[in-house]
Parts: C-alpha cells; sequence; structure tokens
C-alpha cells in the first residue's frame, strides 16, 4: 500500500514537473528582450497566414550574409507560414534598388534576380545603385532597358514601394535586415547573439501566433 502511494505520489509530481520544465524552455524568448509587440498589428498580405517578413536593402552586408539562412529556413516553413520581403528606403540611395526589386516581381524573375543582385553588389563590386546601371544588368535576365525604365516609374511599382515605406515606418523600424511576424511582433536582433537565433525566435513568435489562433 505505501508502495503504491509512494508511486502515486512520485507520479503525480513528475506531471507537475514536466509542464514546468515546457514552460521553462517555452520562455527562453522574452517579450521586450528578444522581440517587441506592437499595441496597433499592422496589415499583413495574407491574413489567413501567419506573416513572416524581412525588410532589407540590397546595399547591407549584413542582409547579404544572412540570405543563406533565410532560404534554408524557407525551405522548412510550414504551409500556413507565408514569407514576404520589403526594400527599405530609409537608408540614403536606397529607392532605386527597391523599385528594382517591385520591377523583378512584376516579371515574376525575383527568385532568379534576387541573389545576383546581392552577388553583384557584395561579390563583384559592381555599383548597382543607378537606373541605368540597373536597367543594364536587367537585360541580362531578358528585361529591355525601355521596359525596365517604363515600370521602374509605373504607378504599380511606385505603389509597392510607397507600401514598403509605409510598413516600415509602422514598425518602427531603424536599421536591416529585419524581421516581423503576423503583423505585431518585431524582431529585437540587436539583443541576439548571432543570424541562428534570430530565426528560432521567428520560430518561436510564428508557433506563438499559431497556438492563439
Amino acid at each position: 500500500m505505501l508502495r503504491q502511494v509512494a508511486g502515486a505520489i512520485a507520479l503525480l509530481g513528475l506531471m507537475f514537473t514536466l509542464p514546468a520544465l515546457a514552460d521553462s524552455g517555452h520562455a527562453r524568448f522574452a517579450e521586450g528582450t528578444h522581440y517587441q509587440v506592437l499595441s496597433e498589428p499592422v496589415s499583413v498580405a495574407d491574413p489567413d497566414k501567419i506573416e513572416v517578413r524581412e525588410f532589407f536593402f540590397y546595399g547591407c552586408p549584413a542582409c547579404f550574409n544572412i540570405e543563406p539562412l533565410i532560404n534554408a529556413w524557407k525551405a522548412d516553413a510550414a504551409d500556413d507560414v507565408d514569407f514576404v520581403r520589403s526594400p527599405v528606403l530609409f537608408i540614403r540611395g536606397a529607392e532605386p534598388l527597391a523599385r528594382a526589386y517591385y520591377v523583378a516581381e512584376a516579371k515574376g524573375i525575383v527568385d532568379e534576380i534576387h541573389q545576383p543582385i546581392f552577388d553583384a553588389i557584395h561579390k563583384h563590386r559592381e555599383p548597382l545603385f543607378s537606373v541605368p546601371a540597373l536597367a543594364n544588368f536587367f537585360r541580362k535576365y531578358g528585361v529591355d532597358p525601355d521596359e525596365f525604365n517604363e515600370m521602374y516609374s509605373s504607378f504599380g511599382v511606385s505603389t509597392k514601394v510607397r507600401q514598403a515605406d509605409s510598413a516600415s515606418r509602422d514598425y518602427r523600424l531603424t536599421g536591416v535586415p529585419s524581421f516581423t511576424v503576423a503583423g505585431k511582433y518585431v524582431v529585437l536582433r540587436n539583443n541576439l547573439r548571432n543570424d541562428r537565433e534570430t530565426f528560432e525566435v521567428i520560430n518561436y513568435l510564428v508557433e506563438l501566433e499559431r497556438n492563439k489562433r
């Protein structure tokens, strides 16, 4: 009888211990330290999915360096996650490259040209910071310079640029690369140890949002 009671007490203790351990691990990332929660959510591209948005600038070395980790993370992302890129404009000279990104998006060649733009700037030191240079670069991907120039100044591209700039302001971002989740969480990368931890926080926030839904 005493053994049965002792066994029951041990089992009860284990039941209380396991959730405590789970909570301890789950609370590894803390609001205000590893991520910030916005008081007013920002609109997302697809409300039916959990958005993970990267704000970037092609001329940013840190954005170039984190790109392989982004690609690896995207390959394992669940179907309910929507990855979105937004070029920023708050960095001096960023607008031509931001517009070029949306020209590529409109042409359906982002996957083809995104990494080569990074490589051209950071590996080959090509000065892709002007409209003529970008138009000449896009020629290699089947976009005629005249078409590039027309799309560069088009209403559609201009609207996308304004929306991206507005989003970065709504999130109150000051640097890149920056990551947001579900229109309400901003990853505080300055408090993280490395780029890999950035994606651990992103995964944590995705799961947090998934559980809330």
